[in-house]
């Protein structure tokens, strides 16, 4: 066998088990996602108290849960999952206490901290 074909099949062969593996990723993300409640599921008090969140509603309202994976690498169901878990830290830390508050509301902010680290992490 030549080298140029010894290199192309090895090459070949590399991108062949990247697949596979990408292939493999995809499949244990979406076992995970089939994992997730697929609707809203917060009730708590603390997180009735948003302020309005008109940045996130803005992209989920005109791009969907695709949309909010591509910006944020969360889809609505991670990321509500997510924010009722941290939601009464984040109204304490912003909402409380004296002083001007915050015009951002606490599920923006959240929502732009993922999407600042998705984009430095591409």
């Amino acid at each position: 066998m030549s080298t140029k074909t010894s290199q192309s099949y090895t090459l070949s062969t590399k991108v062949s088990n990247a697949l596979k593996v990408l292939a493999q990723i995809c499949e244990n993300r979406e076992e995970e996602l089939a994992n997730v409640p697929s609707d809203a599921t917060h009730e708590d008090s603390d997180c009735k108290n948003d302020l309005a969140s008109h940045m996130f509603d803005f992209y989920y309202i005109n791009g969907g849960s695709q949309t909010l994976l591509e910006m944020s690498n969360f889809n609505f169901s991670e990321f509500d999952c997510l924010r009722t878990s941290c939601c009464t830290h984040l109204t304490e830390k912003l909402l409380l206490g004296q002083g001007k508050k915050t015009e951002v509301a606490p599920k923006d902010l959240l929502f732009i901290v993922l999407c600042v680290l998705n984009a430095a992490t591409h």
